[in-house]
């Protein structure tokens, strides 16, 4: 029996000194070329994804849907740390889309605490 204890603790001690940027239960995750989203248990942590490019003349809608049954999720997208295009703290369960007009390369990041839902950004 306490070699049974032994595993699962190490593994979690591993994953402690990682430095990994997200603890999931029960995740499942997808990440393409035109969308980011994740279904999982809990979540904690941050996940993000550098693949969003809008061109010279070009407006990308990126339709976002978020389920939150516990927890906190914040999302943010973003070319520049400093000017944040979208930004969102605690969301509820709801769906949105968010226009992206200046070219450049974006960035779409979140940040859950013991969150337990979804989210899906698509574009």
């Amino acid at each position: 029996m306490k070699k049974l204890l032994v595993i699962p603790l190490l593994l979690i001690i591993l994953l402690g000194l990682s430095g990994c940027s997200s603890f999931e239960i029960g995740a499942i995750e997808s990440n393409a070329s035109h969308k980011m989203s994740a279904s999982y248990y809990r979540l904690s942590g941050t996940k993000e994804t550098k693949q969003l490019t809008v061109a010279e003349g070009e407006t990308i809608d990126v339709s976002v849907d978020i389920v939150t049954k516990k927890g906190a999720l914040d999302a943010y997208i973003y070319k520049d740390e400093d000017n944040y295009d979208y930004e969102g703290h605690d969301i509820p369960t709801s769906s949105f889309t968010v226009t992206l007009t200046e070219p450049g390369d974006y960035t779409i990041r979140v940040k859950a605490d013991k969150h337990k839902g979804s989210y899906s950004f698509s574009w």
